[in-house]
């Protein structure tokens, strides 16, 4: 549940924003700061809410953080204005990054077996796919209900019960994970990490929304520089057998680094691809929010279907499954260009096209995070997960914004916007290959 509110909020947002602005009289810029915010808070704090969770105990920092997530939740949806709005999106954002480690390291305790606990990571990289259906349908429809109040307000509403529910759960059935008390904080280190995270993500968002200029570059490179020599900085203290804020264990271990790696090229088409069908939908074949949201209900039906089936296969066939769904969301987005790209579309073919995509997007988004997790430690897999969706969040940022500007500035740009995210999965799968070569090379 922690990685379906987290999930939820990003995604049922955007479909709802139209409703939200028009209704607190938002300006454009107010606007695009309510989905930044939440994403800065989220990318930035992950990989601190794990190195807290070690230290402080993984259960207590999962029910405090839902707890907050309920109450800013609950401050989102009686927003009056905003910039009320945007604080209380980032702190939601923060909320979330402390809730969602604990979950996969709370998972991984009870889950020792790694046969059992890749079906158990599949199924929580199923929910997260899952998560990211249902808000955007729930986000089409939920802003047109009509009710004495403003209906956008149930899209933050509709976490408090859930979260209600699963803290009074938690609480009872959940058991601590072994505390690791010597687990040093290093405040200075990890605001030196935060900083360099929040700039580097506002400005991959910013620059994306607004345009890129001398600025945004300078200070992207800054962040992104900044990055790597605080990692190299990280290593050569770990190697020295000194206390780092970034443990540097995870990545002694080949399946990691390989599925790190593939991360950051697939996770630059993910929700790029959601970015540009929902606004090609609405404004080039003028489709409503709602009749958007049914049409992405079909994605979801197929994501569903082949998630659920993911975790019974991923065990036999590992990378090979993967690569097979990377394969499906290819054929899927050549048949976009066909389908989608013209004067009139035929709603019942698109819808089918969206089911076949789906069900790409079924197979491999589990898969590689499940993939990434399933070799690791229990003591290590919250900051491996920290770090995980840390990548993943300045992947889907800089995705979002590079096919972005490829799709609103160039002409045909639907077209080569999809031939880009065509070319980066052939990436993905050429990672995947040259990777198993190598394995097997250094086997024999």
């Amino acid at each position: 549940m922690s990685i379906f509110l987290c999930v939820l909020d990003l995604f049922i947002v955007n479909i709802a924003i139209p409703s939200i602005k028009n209704s607190i009289d938002a300006s454009t810029a107010e606007t695009q700061f309510i989905i930044v915010f939440y994403i800065i808070g989220y990318g930035a704090f992950l990989i601190t809410g794990s190195k807290i969770g070690s230290k402080y105990g993984h259960k207590k920092i999962f029910i405090i953080s839902m707890f907050s997530f309920m109450v800013f939740s609950f401050f989102c949806g009686i927003s009056t204005s905003g910039t009320m709005l945007n604080i209380s999106r980032l702190f939601q954002g923060i909320s979330a990054a402390f809730m969602v480690p604990q979950g996969v390291a709370l998972i991984s305790n009870v889950f020792t077996i790694e046969e059992e606990r890749v079906k158990a990571l599949g199924i929580y990289g199923a929910i997260a796919g899952i998560a990211s259906v249902i808000g955007q349908v729930l986000g089409g429809l939920i802003p047109d209900l009509h009710f004495s109040f403003d209906a956008w307000r149930l899209v933050f509403f509709i976490n408090i019960p859930i979260a209600l529910l699963v803290i009074i759960l938690a609480n009872k059935y959940l058991k601590e994970v072994e505390i690791n008390e010597k687990e040093s904080v290093q405040i200075l280190p990890q605001m030196i990490l935060i900083i360099l995270l929040v700039i580097l993500m506002y400005e991959i968002v910013i620059g994306g929304e607004e345009g890129w200029n001398a600025k945004n570059i300078l200070l992207l490179v800054f962040s992104f520089l900044g990055l790597v020599l605080f990692i190299l900085s990280q290593k050569n203290k770990f190697e020295k057998g000194k206390e780092v804020l970034i443990n540097m264990r995870p990545f002694l271990y080949p399946s990691f680094r390989i599925a790190l790696l593939a991360a950051i090229t697939y996770y630059l088409v993910q929700d790029s691809y959601f970015f540009i069908n929902a606004n090609f939908f609405e404004e080039h074949h003028h489709l409503s929010s709602t009749k958007t949201g049914m049409l992405f209900a079909c994605q979801g039906i197929g994501y569903v279907l082949a998630s659920l089936l993911s975790v019974r296969f991923l065990n036999k066939y590992q990378e090979r499954f993967i690569i097979f769904g990377l394969g499906i969301m290819i054929l899927g987005l050549v048949a976009h260009i066909y389908a989608i790209n013209t004067s009139i579309i035929n709603l019942p073919i698109i819808s089918i096209v969206l089911f076949f995509y789906g069900i790409g997007c079924g197979i491999v988004l589990p898969s590689m995070f499940t993939n990434a997790m399933r070799k690791l430690p229990v003591s290590i897999t919250s900051l491996a997960t920290g770090v995980y969706l840390t990548i993943q969040q300045i992947s889907i940022g800089f995705g979002v914004s590079f096919v972005g500007q490829i799709y609103f500035n160039l002409d045909n740009g639907y077209l080569l916007a999809t031939c880009v995210m065509i070319a980066l999965l052939l990436i993905t799968i050429s990672i995947f290959l040259i990777s198993d070569v190598r394995l097997k090379g250094k086997s024999l």
